[in-house]
Order: structure tokens, then sequence, then C-alpha cells
């Protein structure tokens, strides 16, 4: 085996022995147990959406994580578990894990056929030790699948351009079906793979040939009326547009605007599905009815609203600081180095997307609920950054790829095994975390077990009252920063923390004069 792809297999195994160790002691969190149960639906072949709360962004992809109950059960029909599914979500990590390896290979593969084998070993490395990767790539969640769905729908778009090959056209249109069933902002793609099409035709002078343009519009339909079927089971297709229940004002101005009589070439659970995010979304966070608490961010905290900043403030400080270096870095390179044809020919297809859903996520959604729902831009960066293997040259130059690299592993480390709630330097101490990044940046549950082990060694610390006590509390930050609007522990928000624990709780030393009658 070429020493190079030794190196390639290394880092994955490395990658697959911490999420294995990661997976197996973190705690369920806050919606494993919901896109476990409708992928076990799935599984049984009901795709409806039952829970308009829990259901609403649940997709057919997480059959994937019910398969190792699903497989229990038919080697052990009259299997019965009494742990509340705590180990049905622990099997079903491994396929989110594994499933991650694959968009691994991807970097690898994109980022040495733009710039090198030496640049796909960095670019996997820096994939490798991501610490927001790996703390959704071993949850029962649908994060790490639209990762691999999006950066692998516009690698085979990036090649489809500059190849005109219809295989890779095939390859393209099976990948953008299959992100719908996904994850839901993968939708955009049939928004933005048209206009990243247009504008490399426009810059690069290619002709538009009407026949061939409805040729590949035949193709993109069917392939995704398959597929997006075939994943929701073909329930309920063709239903009269009148016929819906429809929950968002989106969809319900558009019913209103549409013969009732016009049937929907979609099963009904995509539909249905698409509609309840978008609810949920119009709603905002923080109320009774909502499937989310408020939106924090930088000390503030929104009911029902969303803040224009939220994303950018959350990859500033839940970034690696190597990783903001050597984007910087990269950018100074590419514009140094390359003209503006070569970019849209190569790079334009990973910067695309970021720049498209910065824009949409930031002012056009409310559902800001951590940085999990835009990771999917991470490896589309790190493959932009293979680019410095390219052109850098000299001791001094490789020296500081070094040093930066040895300041990733020392930046990561302490989250082993908790990285959800990961932050950089620029927090300082990391009781602070909350007021830059606010509730969902640093809280999924995750770190319940090792709340509970570290009160039964301290005794002499106690989960929060309600009531104002003196003594020594802990608190995690959702309820800090009340994002239910439920009024509690109002008494010790008014206090600062002493510290932090396991970088998702606040814990406090209350003492006499703290409390104000």
């Amino acid at each position: 085996m070429n020493k190079k792809y030794l190196l390639l297999f290394l880092m994955i195994i490395l990658y697959l022995a911490n999420g294995i160790s990661s997976l197996n002691v973190i705690s369920i969190t806050s919606d494993e147990g919901s896109h476990l149960s409708y992928g076990i639906r799935i599984l049984k072949g009901n795709p409806e959406r039952v829970n308009p709360e829990q259901d609403n962004s649940k997709m057919p992809i997480s059959a994937l994580n019910a398969i190792p109950r699903g497989m229990e059960q038919v080697f052990s029909k009259n299997l019965k578990k009494s742990d509340y599914g705590e180990r049905d979500t622990i099997n079903g990590r491994y396929m989110t894990l594994l499933f991650s390896v694959m968009t691994i290979l991807l970097v690898f593969v994109w980022s040495k056929q733009l710039y090198g084998i030496n640049a796909g070993l960095f670019s996997t490395f820096l994939m490798v030790l991501c610490p927001n990767n790996i703390a959704n790539a071993v949850l029962v969640t649908t994060d790490s699948y639209s990762v691999f769905f999006l950066v692998a729908t516009m690698y085979f778009l990036w090649r489809y351009a500059n190849s005109n090959s219809i295989r890779d056209f095939i390859y393209f249109a099976l990948l953008l079906s299959l992100s719908q069933l996904a994850k839901q902002s993968l939708i955009h793609l049939y928004f933005l793979a048209p206009l990243c099409l247009l504008l490399y035709a426009v810059v690069m002078h290619e002709k538009l040939h009407p026949v061939k343009l409805l040729k590949h519009l035949l193709i993109i339909v069917t392939v995704s009326w398959v597929i997006i079927n075939a994943g929701y089971l073909f329930y309920h297709l063709f239903i009269p547009f009148g016929n819906y229940q429809f929950s968002s004002q989106f969809f319900l101005q558009v019913q209103n605007n549409l013969p009732a009589n016009i049937p929907v070439p979609f099963s009904q659970a995509f539909v249905k599905g698409l509609d309840l995010a978008k609810h949920y979304d119009e709603l905002g966070g923080g109320f009774a009815a909502s499937s989310m608490g408020n939106v924090t961010i930088m000390g503030h905290s929104s009911t029902g609203g969303s803040f224009w900043y939220y994303y950018f403030v959350s990859l500033f400080f839940k970034t690696p600081v190597t990783y903001l270096i050597l984007l910087a870095w990269a950018i100074i390179i590419l514009i140094k180095k390359e003209n503006f044809n070569r970019f849209i020919k190569k790079e334009f297809f990973l910067t695309a997307p970021i720049i498209y859903y910065l824009i949409v996520f930031s002012f056009f959604y409310k559902s800001q609920a951590g940085i999990r729902h835009i990771i999917f831009i991470y490896p589309l960066i790190f493959i932009f950054c293979g680019i410095l293997i390219k052109y850098i040259d000299g001791k001094k130059d490789f020296l500081i790829l070094l040093l930066l690299s040895l300041f990733l592993l020392i930046s990561v480390a302490p989250y082993f095994n908790n990285y959800y709630p990961y932050t950089n330097q620029f927090i300082g101490h990391k009781k602070n975390a909350w007021q830059y990044v606010g509730s969902c940046n640093l809280n999924m549950g995750q770190a319940r077990h090792f709340l509970e082990d570290y009160l039964q060694h301290h005794p002499e610390i106690k989960m929060a009252p309600e009531q104002p006590q003196t003594g020594k509390f802990v608190l995690i930050t959702d309820q800090y920063l009340d994002v239910w609007n439920t009024g509690k522990y109002a008494w010790l928000r008014k206090l600062k923390p002493a510290g932090e624990l396991f970088y998702s709780y606040l814990w406090f030393d209350v003492k006499p004069e703290d409390i104000v009658p």
C-alpha cells in the first residue's frame, strides 16, 4: 500500500476510535429519540408525521440508525427492552459515525483532484480533527448526513460543469435527490445548483442549448420523483392540494392561490414535513408550541425572533483558531495565485454553498438552534485550505503549518468525549461561553452522565433549587438563560457563575449576602 494512502487509512482509524469512545459515554441528547423513532417507523413502513412537534424535521435517512435494532429484532423476535431506547440509540450512533467516513473520503478525493495528494491528506487531517464534525457524527440526528450529501452533490456538480459528462450529471441528479431524504434545508440545492451552473456558463462563455437543458431537466425531475417518493415509501401520492391541512403561512398562501384539485405528485409525508418545518421556523423559539427555545447569542435572547449575526458569531467562536488562520491564509493565496476564470472552474463550487447558506440562514430563517445546522460548510472550507499545500514553499511556511496543526490538537484535546460545546480561545474563560455563543451551541443534553458522576463524587455541590438558598449549585445553561421563558431560577440568574462544568453547566457559590430579599 502506498505510504500516503496508509496515512489516510490511519487517520480514519483514529477518527473511528475517537468517535466510538465518544458515542459510548455521552448521554442521549434532546432529539435523538425522535430521530430514532421516525427511523423505526420508516423501517416498519409508516412515514406519516404523527407528532407535528417531534416529527417536523425528521427524515427517512434515520432508518439507517434503526438498522441495529431491526437486526436484533430479526434474530430475537420476542426481544423487549426496558431502558427507554438508550442502548438502541447508542447502537444507532455507530451508523452515523460509519456514514461520516464517506464524507472524510470525499474531502480527500476532492482536495486531491484540485491540489494534489498531499493537499488531500492535509484537508483530511483538518476534517478528522474538526470538533463540530466529531460532535455530530456520533449522534442519531440528520446533521452529519446532510454534510455528506451537500458536499457530494456539489462535488459532482463541479465535475459535471468541468467535464460536461452525462455520467457526472447522473451522479449529481442522484445525490441531489437523495439529499432530500437527509435534511430539509438541502432543498435549497434545487435553487443553488442552477445558479452555479448559470454563472459558470456566463463566465466561461458557454452556450446554453435548449434541447440539452430540457433533457437534463427531465432527468432531474424523473430521478427526484422516483427517489424522494421511494424514500417515503410512495406513501399517499397524488393527494389534491386542497385536501392538505397546512400549518405554515407560506404553504397556506400557496394553497390559496392554486386550484384545489391539483394532485401533488410527491408523498404526503414529504410535503407535510416541509410544511411543518416552515411552520416552526415562522413561529420561532421560546413558545410552548415551539420546537426549540429562545434564540440566544452574544448575551441577547429572542422569543420568536432571530439574529442576522447568529451564524457568523457562532462560526467565529466555535471554529478552532487554526482553521480561521488557515482560511484567511488560503484566501490570500487564492487572490495572489489564481485568476477569476480558474477560480470559477475550481474553487467556486466550494465557496458558493458557504456564501449561499450563510445568507439564507442568517437573514431568512428563525430556526437558529446551534452551529450544527450549518456544519456542512466545514468540509468545503477544509478542501479549499488544500490550496495551501499546493502553493506554500520554504521551511518557514511548513513550520507555521506544523505549529498551527499542533495548536489545533491542543485546542481540541480538552473536549475529548464531549466535543459538542467546543469553543475556541477567543472566548477566554469557558464559564463565559454562554454569553457569546448562547445555549444551543453548548448543550444538547450530551453531558448529563458526566454531571451525574461528578455530583456523586462532590456531594457539597447540588442541583440549583428554584428558591433562593446558600450553597454551591449547578444549573444548565438553558435554564440560566431561561430559553423556555419559564421564569424559574430568576434569583440565580442575577448572579454571575463562579465556574463551569463540562462546558454545558454553570456552577455558583451562593453566599448569604448574594440573596436579596
